[in-house]
């Protein structure tokens, strides 16, 4: 137990413990990595041990049976081409909004930060869409979740396992408007981490980021796209077809930065956390080579009644072909297991702070073969421009 042993691995951030505290006295604060972790006024402590007994990582509940697995994207191909995987979020998310509820997910606020936020119109759920790869804050979030239950608002919250576990564990009761997602998650990095990969990109560019994207919204597309103005080019687009090309994205596939939970996970397992489970279905082609796959595909796990009441509302809008557990973890393995920690976990955030982000991004968090990447992207995307112009000067000669 984290309150007993301090001991880092045992604490996951779902902020249950501060949101259940009847005297208000636990604070989340930041390490020296970034990661919030619960710190208890013991002027103010009455000694409850509500903190102790809402600890999902600590008393983890797995209550849904063996979930229907399924292969699915959504028919509306406007939906798809703006989501990073086949939309099922955006499809179920609507849904809520349509029954006059409220949707809770992590977006970006105008310094990316990344916040948990609940939105309630079809035009706010755009901020929610999209991959996000680090660790959101979650502030009044589950207080707030709360209270629009007991009113009888239906409420949609789509977070990692540990994530969701907090919220039910905090909650203590079941609600029958309550519906949640968990993703399938390798594992988060810092905001700070974040922070100081925004700062080495400003530094790249001479300018200011004004947009930034883990994915490019095109299925499987493509991988960190952002915009910025620079001082001497001015506005600019990057957009790397490689996670190996971003020290970012190498870093976090590579399991480089995540919280110290995250090797510890009590979540990446089924029984699932959320009513659904949402992922990309990795491999898919495998089992279903018919399928479009062009735009991305994803896996949903319909892990509860409640999950197939929702399913059951929705399936008409999409494609979808039956699968199983086995089938998806081939290429998903964090849907049964952990991430295993590297060695470079222990010294990589102190690395950063003794020598600087850009000296580990251009040494640490690079692959040994980043020129054959580098090379191999630009003749792929020399040869695709080449066959896009003949294709162009076929149709302008016709």
């Amino acid at each position: 137990m984290y309150f007993k042993t301090f001991e880092k691995k045992e604490c996951s951030g779902c902020t249950a413990c501060q949101a259940a505290c009847p005297k208000q006295c636990i604070t989340m604060k930041a390490d020296e990595e970034g990661f919030f972790y619960p710190v208890i006024d013991k002027s103010v402590c009455v000694a409850c041990g509500l903190c102790e007994k809402v600890c999902p990582f600590d008393n983890p509940r797995y209550e849904h049976t063996e979930p229907q697995a399924y292969a699915t994207y959504v028919k509306d191909e406007n939906q798809r081409v703006q989501s990073t995987s086949g939309g099922i979020f955006y499809t179920i998310a609507k849904w809520i909004v349509e029954q006059g509820g409220i949707v809770y997910g992590a977006a970006f606020d105008e310094c990316f930060k990344l916040r948990h936020i609940g939105v309630d119109t079809v035009e706010g759920l755009q901020q929610l869409r999209g991959s996000k790869y680090l660790q959101s804050d979650l502030q009044q979030t589950f207080s707030e979740i709360r209270q629009y239950l007991k009113d009888g608002r239906w409420v949609y919250f789509v977070g990692v396992g540990c994530q969701v576990a907090g919220l039910k564990s905090f909650l203590r009761k079941e609600y029958d408007t309550l519906v949640t997602s968990d993703l399938v998650c390798h594992g988060t990095p810092s905001q700070q981490m974040f922070d100081w990969h925004l700062d080495y990109l400003r530094q790249k560019e001479k300018g200011e980021i004004i947009s930034y994207s883990f994915r490019d919204c095109r299925g499987w597309g493509g991988c960190e796209t952002y915009e910025y103005i620079s001082q001497t080019r001015g506005k600019g687009i990057c957009r790397l077809y490689s996670y190996e090309l971003s020290p970012y994205l190498y870093s976090f596939m590579y399991a480089f930065n995540y919280r110290y939970s995250c090797y510890n996970c009590k979540f990446a397992k089924v029984p699932r956390q959320g009513d659904i489970t949402l992922a990309d279905y990795w491999g898919v082609r495998k089992f279903f080579p018919r399928m479009d796959t062009s735009k991305g595909v994803s896996l949903v796990l319909v892990n509860s009644e409640k999950g197939r009441e929702v399913w059951e509302h929705v399936k008409d809008t999409l494609i979808y072909h039956l699968s199983c557990v086995e089938d998806a973890a081939i290429e998903n393995g964090n849907l049964l297991h952990t991430t295993t920690m590297p060695e470079i976990r222990r010294r990589c955030y102190a690395l950063i702070r003794e020598r600087g982000y850009r000296s580990v991004a251009e040494k640490e968090f690079r692959p040994s073969h980043y020129c054959r990447v580098k090379f191999r992207v630009l003749l792929s995307q020399t040869l695709l421009w080449s066959l896009l112009r003949k294709i162009r000067n076929k149709i302008r000669n016709k």
